[in-house]
């Protein structure tokens, strides 16, 4: 058979079936295919398509809202942390009172104990709740989302409550400890006169003994208005309640105890007003959205700067007081000057803290607005 018959021999029907039958097999399996005359994958251009991008800018923003979530739950955690120390601070004061000692103390501790204790259920709520989102979020789910910023303007109010009742703790305490101030000073007054009054209507007496000779009118005179005003000095005296010196120190420590946790309340109050707006942007669109979300970040970088200022001046603060205690007097008031210096020292240490922790913070901020950046269009 010669190269003639074999270009002229025909292929049989079945041959002629399968040919093209694998030609098509083997381009519906190869994973590329022609477009535009260039190879693409069928994931790249379904990563180019319109509902695709919308998805993964979705995803974005669900990583961004959990980066937040998770930012408030740890500070949550740390409030609890701080929460519990100071309650077992209150715990072991109240344990240390003897029954010699006045039993108001006791009622004190008991009701900033109480009051801390509320404080930390309440916290606890909050975490339990913001985990709970936390484990929810999902893109499908951002709408939902939306509302979170009312949340934090929730916590606000109520923080705003505590700062008002801590307030009125600082008020009841200063007012209470000038109220004993008063007394003792009054007490103080009234020995002293006292003391001169008797001294005068004594040397008087003595004169009259000495010379053997009975005073003179102008004298016995003089003698009855001082045993007269000894009269009035003396019921006035009895009449003030007895203070105990120890007491008026501890109204000075409740004070300061109050005073800070305040303090302490006020910057998370300032934290979360700011962290309100940011929480009611996230959830949107960064494209559509990336100058309010921006304009948000800026403003809770400014406020932490503002804290760092504000804390560095509490700090100084705190140095100036704690110079000035002095421990000194009986050993109960030296206990109440260890234990103010105690709290001074304690509050150091977390305002450090709070420093370090805000200054992390600003980070956080500064690199979820290059995040924004790289999002636009």
């Amino acid at each position: 058979m010669n190269s003639d018959d074999l270009t002229k021999r025909k292929l049989p029907t079945t041959t002629k079936i399968i040919i093209p039958l694998l030609i098509t097999s083997i381009f519906s399996l190869s994973p590329i295919f022609f477009t535009d005359s260039v190879f693409c994958s069928p994931a790249a251009a379904t990563a180019d398509s319109p509902s695709a991008g919308r998805a993964s800018e979705r995803e974005k923003r669900v990583e961004r809202l959990r980066r937040f979530l998770q930012r408030t739950i740890d500070d949550l955690n740390d409030a609890q942390k701080l929460a519990s120390e100071d309650i077992d601070d209150l715990e072991k004061q109240i344990d240390a009172i003897t029954l010699l000692e006045s039993s108001q103390r006791e009622a004190d501790f008991q009701g900033l104990l109480d009051w801390y204790n509320s404080y930390l259920d309440w916290l606890r709520e909050q975490n339990a709740e913001f985990e709970a989102d936390l484990a929810q979020l999902s893109a499908a789910r951002l709408q939902e989302s939306q509302q979170m910023g009312e949340r934090f303007a929730e916590i606000v109010n109520v923080q705003k409550d505590m700062e008002k009742d801590m307030g009125e703790r600082v008020a009841r305490f200063t007012a209470e400890e000038k109220r004993l101030a008063g007394i003792l000073e009054r007490r103080r007054l009234l020995q002293a006169e006292f003391n001169d009054l008797a001294e005068r209507l004594a040397r008087i007496e003595r004169k009259g003994a000495d010379q053997n000779k009975p005073l003179s009118e102008k004298e016995k005179a003089t003698a009855e208005r001082l045993r007269a005003d000894v009269t009035v000095v003396q019921t006035e005296f009895l009449s003030l309640p007895q203070v105990d010196e120890d007491l008026l120190k501890h109204y000075a420590v409740m004070t300061e105890r109050s005073k800070w946790a305040g303090e302490w309340l006020a910057l998370k109050t300032d934290e979360y007003q700011a962290l309100r707006d940011v929480a009611g942007l996230l959830p949107r669109d960064a494209v559509r959205f990336a100058t309010d979300i921006q304009a948000a970040y800026g403003r809770t970088r400014r406020m932490y700067e503002r804290q760092i200022n504000r804390i560095n001046r509490k700090l100084d603060e705190l140095d100036r007081k704690h110079s000035r205690v002095s421990p000194a007097g009986t050993l109960r008031e030296m206990d109440r000057s260890r234990e103010l210096s105690d709290l001074y020292d304690r509050l150091r240490i977390r305002y450090n803290d709070r420093i370090s922790r805000i200054k992390i913070q600003i980070g956080a901020y500064e690199a979820e607005s290059a995040d924004i950046l790289s999002a636009g269009p």
